[in-house]
């Protein structure tokens, strides 16, 4: 393939900068002369990863950190240089709790420590026992409260998967769909039959691997980040980029020119032509960018919901927390009465997130369940955090230290039927090739996800130049 080829990536959050990236690593492969844009609306690259440093603390916008059981994501940080700059959470995080009947109860690995616990009613561990003995999958999509509901019993489902979906999506576990939230589980389910018995055949997987096999109290792996917040790694991705990123740069629509590529219509200024054209934009942006192009695309984007999320970090001397438990936070089921939906101990977590003697505690507001609560001012956001820290750790007195950050689109919910709009977005894309889609909106919310599927992505618009005929 001879002549200059031109790929745009719209949209500078991880997935963006992870899937230009690849491109940029790929360029000898796509022709002698590969002209690559990465299009951020904002004046910042990084989307929802983001690190502020102020006073000795270490806030996180969004992401703490990823999981390192996914090997994609440690090879990137290692391909851009910042393997001595990784942290990984201190062992004691390991320890985690959950909010109810009015107080804080690990959650135990070890079963009989789980089983002796406050955590169900005695009729709610009875029914957990029964697990293996459960009926099989009525449906084909079943929201993950349904799978949990039946499989562990209502009680385990409203308390310990409920939880669990709060923490990870901030979502409502009735509504979500269990293949597209947690794939795993409905794996685990057909593999082996029972979640239990597919439990202990991991673990028995694990030590012969001597890796970690997750559990209960938590997924396999170990969270970790970079020494100073995990904006360092979207740093990294856009200087590896250089003035292939362009900042303040919205995209309004896109044209489909057959043949002669695509036509990429700006905020402001001239359009672009390109032949390939990546969207690793948000959904709810794509749908916009898209809507001229493919209205069937278009309207599948635009079924895809986001919870609004706030972030409320508060600082304190270690003494004013009084004889808090070590761990990495708590989460609350619905219906325990907060309205918060968590608290991560963050310098609990990770060393260095606040200053010596000081601690840091990140509470999480908002979600599917309360999605007015990103409106709120920033003194009625504190003072309900305050009040429920109170309740729930009898922490009364005030921080010295307050921000707040909102993501008004926040998490993704890949709601009952998302297998089937992503059948309908993939549908569309066939129509017109050389365009992609790529980020947290479709098929993985978390860093892992969206780093690990950026290979494949850019091999996709490599192989698409490739065939593409001489100019």
């Amino acid at each position: 393939m001879n002549g200059r080829r031109t790929v745009a990536v719209v949209g500078a959050g991880i997935s963006g900068l992870s899937v230009a990236y690849e491109l940029l690593q790929r360029s000898a492969d796509a022709g002698p002369e590969l002209d690559l844009l990465c299009l951020e609306a904002g004046s910042r690259p990084g989307g929802n990863i983001r690190t502020e440093r102020d006073s000795g603390f270490v806030c996180e916008w969004g992401p703490n950190g990823f999981l390192d059981n996914a090997p994609a994501t440690l090879q990137l940080v290692d391909r851009l240089g910042l393997t001595d700059r990784i942290v990984r959470a201190e062992a004691a995080a390991e320890k985690r709790f959950i909010y109810r009947a009015g107080k804080l109860r690990e959650v135990a690995t070890n079963p009989l420590r789980f089983m002796t616990s406050g955590l169900l009613p005695l009729s709610g561990k009875l029914r957990l026992l029964g697990e293996p003995f459960a009926g099989g999958p009525s449906k084909d999509d079943e929201s993950v409260f349904e799978f949990a509901s039946r499989r562990i019993g209502p009680q385990a489902a409203s308390v310990l998967v409920d939880a669990m979906v709060s923490g990870v999506y901030a979502g409502d576990s009735r509504s979500l769909s269990l293949g597209s939230t947690f794939p795993k589980m409905r794996a685990m389910e057909r593999e082996h039959g029972s979640l239990l018995k597919a439990l202990i055949a991991r673990k028995r997987s694990a030590r012969r691997s001597g890796t970690q096999s997750g559990g209960p109290a938590g997924p396999a792996g170990r969270l970790t980040s970079l020494q100073s917040g995990l904006e360092e790694l979207t740093d990294a991705l856009a200087d590896a980029l250089g003035d292939r990123l362009r900042r303040d740069v919205p995209v309004a629509g896109l044209s489909d020119m057959g043949s002669r590529g695509f036509r990429v219509h700006l905020d402001e200024g001239a359009p672009l032509e390109v032949d390939a054209v990546v969207l690793a934009c948000p959904s709810r942006v794509a749908t916009k960018i898209v809507a001229g192009m493919d209205e069937e695309m278009s309207t599948a984007m635009a079924e895809i919901p986001s919870a609004p999320l706030a972030v409320v970090h508060l600082g304190y001397t270690e003494g004013a927390l009084g004889d808090m438990p070590t761990g990495f936070g708590f989460l609350v089921p619905r219906g325990q009465g907060p309205r918060i939906l968590g608290t991560l101990w963050s310098s609990q977590i990770f060393r260095g997130r606040a200053p010596e003697g000081r601690m840091l505690l990140t509470t999480m507001i908002g979600g599917a369940h309360d999605p007015g609560a990103v409106e709120l001012a920033d003194e009625k956001l504190v003072a309900t955090v305050r009040r429920e820290l109170d309740d729930i750790m009898g922490v009364a007195v005030a921080p010295f230290f307050v921000r707040v950050f909102r993501h008004e689109v926040g998490i993704p919910q890949y709601s009952l039927g998302h297998a089937d709009r992503l059948g309908r977005i993939d549908a569309a894309l066939a129509r017109h090739p050389g365009c992609q889609v790529s980020g947290n909106s479709y098929r993985g919310i978390s860093v892992n996800a969206c780093v690990e599927e950026a290979p494949s992505i850019a091999d996709r618009v490599v192989e698409f130049l490739r065939s593409l005929p001489e100019n």
